[in-house]
């Protein structure tokens, strides 16, 4: 799908063509009639054997995944359209109620553009469905990301978060880690907003997790907190 047919389509000139990729039946259904009506055309399949197929048998505009497929998985559609030229540059959303790190972390390998946690709300569903038509090629990649932010940290901070981590947690990255002074966590935090400036809406999987350790405690490396503040990003 090249930029013009993205743009022609997200405009309402043709129907955005939409696979979804989901073991549990039920769910089509509850999104088949809000996207019809916002101009999505809705095809489905339940396995991972069934979505390779119907990729092939005709490009959607999107692709929703659920990682738990049977006869596949997930990460088994995500490695073949990694391979396939006409497959590549499809915009993935994963879309998904499990929490098996062994499940995640084999989709978490791959370039994603969206990640949601089920249930979504179908309005919510359009909206995201329509900003990956507006951004195709802005992707993350969960793994990749986690080293991308640790690095960009330390070079805004000039090394001077203590104790910095990043890891990915069921479709999250959380960066934990302890500062001296509100400054050092504010240059953090632009960090962060530098990394996820081409997508500002994928900051909301970022959580920032950093304690203000008092100058005293700091420097006899005692950890007396004023209190760990968890910062959500939104849109």
């Amino acid at each position: 799908m090249n930029k013009t047919t993205a743009r022609s389509r997200s405009n309402g000139s043709f129907p955005i063509r939409v696979l979804m990729a989901d073991p549990d039946e039920g769910l089509p259904p509850v999104y088949r009639d809000p996207l019809l009506r916002e101009g999505f055309e809705l095809a489905t399949a339940a396995n991972g054997l069934e979505c390779v197929s119907r990729l092939r048998e005709r490009v959607p505009d999107v692709l929703v995944l659920e990682p738990h497929l049977p006869w596949g998985g997930g990460d088994g559609v995500l490695a073949t359209m990694a391979e396939d030229a006409n497959l590549a540059a499809v915009p993935v959303m994963v879309l998904t109620s499990c929490r098996d790190p062994r499940v995640l972390k084999g989709v978490e390998r791959f370039p994603i553009n969206d990640y949601q946690l089920k249930p979504l709300a179908p309005d919510r569903l359009v909206r995201k469905l329509r900003a990956l038509l507006n951004h195709p090629r802005v992707c993350f990649n969960l793994a990749e990301q986690a080293g991308h932010l640790e690095c960009l940290i330390t070079r805004r901070t000039g090394g001077r978060v203590s104790n910095l981590s990043v890891e990915t947690v069921e479709g999250r990255v959380i960066v934990h880690g302890r500062v001296y002074s509100r400054h050092v966590k504010q240059l953090a935090l632009a960090a962060i907003l530098e990394a996820f400036e081409a997508s500002p809406s994928q900051s909301e999987r970022v959580e920032l997790d950093i304690e203000i350790v008092p100058v005293d405690d700091w420097q006899s490396r005692q950890c007396v907190s004023n209190g760990t503040r968890v910062h959500r990003f939104s849109e």
